[in-house]
């Protein structure tokens, strides 16, 4: 699936719930699944500048693709990753490199961040673009 029908595809899910409220619950619950992030990489240097929260973030290289795992202290980062992570996980390089975060604001969450959360998820979509470089 393109980067693009992703974020459509989340972007219906998300106008298909019915008020805020229950998007942002939505969001927190997307991070409940995200993969386990092993404790040993909670380390200084893999932490996302320009987050409120502590965010770390890994990449490895798997075949010709990147795979990214992340956690964060905080619920609602953690849903923010997944939802960041939906789209660009296991991409080409490429992908990641090109990929153009105006399409973002389709996914119409915006209005539900905070501006220091806004912030920080173009930290991390930055992180990510850079980790794929």
């Amino acid at each position: 699936m393109t980067i693009e029908a992703e974020i459509q595809d989340i972007k219906e899910m998300l106008d298909d719930i019915p008020d805020d409220f229950a998007k942002y619950s939505t969001i927190i619950e997307m991070g409940d699944e995200l993969e386990p992030y092993p404790e040993e990489f909670k380390l200084d240097e893999l932490k996302v500048p320009g987050c409120q929260s502590d965010l770390w973030l890994v990449a490895e290289r798997k075949d010709d693709v990147l795979h990214y795992r992340a956690t964060s202290d905080a619920v609602i980062v953690k849903g923010l990753v997944a939802l960041m992570l939906q789209i660009l996980n296991d991409r080409t390089p490429e992908e990641i490199r090109d990929f153009d975060t105006d399409l973002l604001k389709e996914l119409g969450i915006k209005g539900l961040l905070t501006p220091g959360r806004q912030n920080g998820v173009g930290s991390l979509v930055q992180r990510i673009q850079l980790l794929a470089a």
